[in-house]
C-alpha cells in the first residue's frame, strides 16, 4: 500500500491509502482463524504509540483446530520506551456504510482486565509522529467498548463516537449497559450495528453466544451532523462518519498489568447484517394508543421485511408490508406487546431486535398537546360568551411541557353558565375499539363557588344529550379527579354514538347562579386534561369497598370466588431457600 497525504477535519497526516476514493464498495468478510491460519490475507495490525513494535496479532491454538485471534502487547506503557495503549486489527480495506461488526470476545475466558473493542465506519491514519502526538495508528470511528478493566464482576459496555482514538472530546455521557450477574470471566458474542447516514444509529449488543439469548443491549446512539444531546460543547462540530472499514481492537491505559492480551474469534463485517432500528413506538414505551402505527428505520440492504407482533412470548408474523410502516391495531387496551422487524435481503433474512411497548388504558380524544397558544386553542374550543373582549379558554403548560385547557367562568352574570365546545371536522365514532365510557380529568381550587359541571355530546343530526356530574362541589377539588361517564347515558338520550359532531364542557345552569356564586366577583376556573374514550370501567362514584372484585367487573360475586378458589393456597417464597 502506498503512503498518501490526506486530510481529516483540520488535521493532515501521512496515511495509508485504503481504497480508491471514487466509490464505496459493499462486501462481506469473516475470519474464523481455524486450522491456525488467517482466512484473510489482508489483516493489518497497527498500534499507538508505536515505539517498541511489540504489538501483534497472533493465532492461538484452540480445541479441535477451532483456533482464535489474540491481540497482544507485551510492553508496559510505563516502560522506556513505552508499549502501545491501543492496538487495532483490520481484516480488510473494504469500505462499509450500513454494517454489522461482530465477534466472539474473551474467547479463552482469561478476564485479563483489558478492554475489547469493535470498530465500524473507521477511517484511520498511520503517522510517523511528525503530525500527531505519537507515531502509530489514529482513527475516527464508531465503537462498542467492552470494559474488563474493572474486573469481571463489574463488566459493562458502551457505544461511542471516537475522534482520533479519543471519545472524551466527543461524548458528554456514557451510553451503554451494565452486565447483570457476576459470571463474566467467559466468552460472549458481541455485535455493533451501524445504520443510516444522517442520522446514524449505532447499537451495541452482547449475547450468550452467536444466535443465543440476548444478555444486554445499549441504548442506541443517534449521531447527526448537528449538535446532539450527548455531544460536548466544542467549537468543532464533527460530522457523521459516512462509511469506513471495520475491525477489532484492544487497549490498556494502565502500566499494570503490562500491555494487554485480548482474544477474539469469528470476527466479521457484513453490509447485509445490521438490524432495523429506531422503532416507533420506542422500545419500552408506555401509554401507546391502541390504534398506533408501527414504524422503523431499515438498513440499506433490505428489499423486504416481516413484522412480528404479540404478547410476551407469543409473537407471530402479522405482515409483510411494502414499506417501513404498518398499522397493527386495533390492539387491546392496557396490554404489553413484543414486536420486531426481520429484514429480507440478498443473503436471506436478518432477525431483528425484539422491542416492547404497553398500550394505554384508554384512547385519547383530546390531550391539548398539539396547540401552540391561546388563539390556537380557542379556534378549536369555542366558548358561548359573545361579549366582545371577554375570553374564557386559555392554554396552560407545566414545567414538564404537559399542556391543558384552563377553563374560566363567571356565572354570577347571564346566561349563568359557561361552555366550551369543540366541533370535529370529521365526526367521531365513539363505539370504536369497543370503548364504553368517556373519561375527563379536571382540577379546580377551593376558592371556586359550587357550579354544576356537565358534558354534552351532539351527533351530526343535531340530537344531543347532557350528563351532569353528581357533585356540584367537584370544581372545588385541588387534586386531579377523573370523571367517567358511561356512553350508554348519551345513547339513552337518543344520540347516535357512531357520528358525534360536537363535545361541550360546561359549568353552571341557566336557572341562575348559586348563592355562593352571586357574592363572588372574581372568575372561577378549572383545568381539563385529557379527554379519553375507555373500555369497561367501574363507575364507583360512592367509593364502596370493591377489594374483592378480582375480575374487574365492578361486582363482588361468585365469579370472583371462582378465581380465588383456582388460586387457593398458592404461595411464593419471601426469601431464597
Amino acid at each position: 500500500m502506498a503512503g498518501k497525504l490526506k486530510c481529516f477535519g483540520t488535521v493532515c497526516a501521512l496515511t495509508l491509502l485504503l481504497v480508491a476514493l471514487s466509490g464505496t464498495a459493499q462486501a462481506n468478510w469473516i475470519d474464523t482463524f481455524n486450522n491456525n491460519t488467517f482466512d484473510l490475507a489482508t489483516w493489518e495490525f497497527l498500534a499507538v504509540p508505536n515505539f517498541t513494535t511489540t504489538y501483534n496479532g497472533i493465532i492461538q491454538d484452540g480445541p479441535d483446530d477451532n483456533d482464535y485471534l489474540s491481540l497482544v502487547e507485551t510492553t508496559s506503557i510505563g516502560a522506556t520506551p513505552p508499549g502501545s495503549i491501543f492496538g487495532g486489527a483490520f481484516g480488510s480495506n473494504e469500505q462499509f456504510t450500513d454494517v454489522r461488526v461482530g465477534a466472539v470476545v474473551n474467547v479463552a475466558g482469561d478476564a485479563s482486565r483489558n478492554n475489547y473493542v469493535l470498530l465500524g465506519r473507521a477511517e484511520y491514519i498511520v503517522d510517523d509522529g511528525s503530525t500527531m502526538p505519537y507515531p502509530g495508528l489514529w482513527t475516527n470511528c464508531y465503537v462498542l467498548i467492552l470494559y474488563y478493566d474493572d474486573g469481571p464482576a463489574n463488566l459493562h459496555f458502551e457505544v461511542q463516537k471516537v475522534i482520533y482514538n479519543d471519545h472524551t472530546d466527543v461524548m458528554s455521557e456514557d451510553i451503554g449497559a451494565i452486565m447483570p450477574g457476576l459470571n463474566h470471566a467467559r466468552s460472549y458474542y458481541a455485535e455493533l450495528d451501524i445504520v443510516g447516514s444522517d442520522p446514524v444509529y449505532i447499537t451495541g449488543s452482547l449475547y450468550e453466544y452467536k444466535g443465543g439469548p440476548l444478555v444486554a443491549k445499549a441504548p442506541t446512539l443517534i449521531d447527526t451532523n448537528g449538535r446532539d444531546p450527548w455531544e460536548k460543547e466544542r467549537e468543532i462540530n464533527y460530522p457523521v462518519f459516512a462509511n469506513g472499514v471495520s475491525g477489532v481492537s484492544a487497549y490498556n491505559g494502565d502500566p499494570e498489568p503490562p500491555g494487554y492480551y485480548c482474544t477474539f474469534d469469528d470476527v466479521f463485517s457484513v453490509s447485509d447484517g445490521p438490524a432495523a432500528v429506531n422503532p416507533s413506538p420506542a422500545d419500552g414505551a408506555i401509554d401507546v394508543p391502541v390504534n398506533a402505527a408501527l414504524s422503523w428505520v431499515e438498513a440499506a440492504f433490505a428489499t423486504g421485511r416481516e413484522v412480528w407482533l404479540g404478547k410476551p412470548g407469543a409473537m407471530e408474523k402479522i405482515a409483510t408490508p411494502a414499506d417501513v410502516t404498518h398499522m397493527a391495531g386495533p390492539l387491546e387496551f392496557g396490554q404489553t406487546y413484543e414486536w420486531r422487524v426481520d429484514q429480507i435481503g440478498p443473503s436471506g433474512t436478518v432477525i431483528g431486535h425484539t422491542w416492547t411497548f404497553t398500550t394505554s388504558e384508554c384512547l385519547a380524544v383530546e390531550d391539548f398537546q398539539s396547540y401552540t397558544d391561546d388563539a390556537d386553542l380557542r379556534a378549536a374550543w369555542v366558548d358561548n360568551i359573545t361579549e366582545a373582549g371577554l375570553e374564557y379558554v386559555f392554554l396552560a403548560e407545566d414545567a414538564e411541557g404537559n399542556k391543558s385547557m384552563r377553563f374560566e367562568f363567571q356565572n354570577q352574570y347571564e346566561p349563568y353558565y359557561t361552555e366550551a365546545t369543540r366541533t370535529f371536522v370529521t365526526a367521531l365514532d365513539l363505539t370504536q375499539l369497543g370503548v364504553e365510557a368517556v373519561s375527563l380529568f379536571f382540577i379546580g381550587e377551593h376558592e371556586n363557588a359550587e357550579h354544576p359541571m356537565y358534558v354534552i355530546v351532539e351527533d351530526t343530526a343535531g340530537q344531543s344529550a347532557k350528563v351532569v356530574h353528581p357533585y356540584t362541589h367537584a370544581c372545588e377539588s385541588e387534586t386531579w379527579q377523573e370523571w367517567t361517564v358511561a356512553l350508554a347515558d348519551f345513547s339513552a338520550g337518543g344520540v347516535d354514538l357512531t357520528s358525534i359532531k360536537k363535545v361541550t364542557i360546561g359549568l353552571g345552569t341557566s336557572e341562575g347562579p348559586s348563592a355562593q356564586a352571586v357574592v363572588v366577583e372574581e372568575r372561577d376556573h378549572i383545568y381539563i386534561d385529557p379527554i379519553r374514550l375507555c373500555p369497561v370501567r367501574c363507575f364507583n362514584v360512592d367509593q364502596v369497598d370493591l377489594r374483592g372484585d378480582l375480575n374487574g367487573d365492578c361486582r363482588v360475586d361468585i365469579d370472583d370466588l371462582v378465581i380465588m378458589m383456582d388460586n387457593w393456597l398458592n404461595s411464593g417464597l419471601s426469601a431464597a431457600p
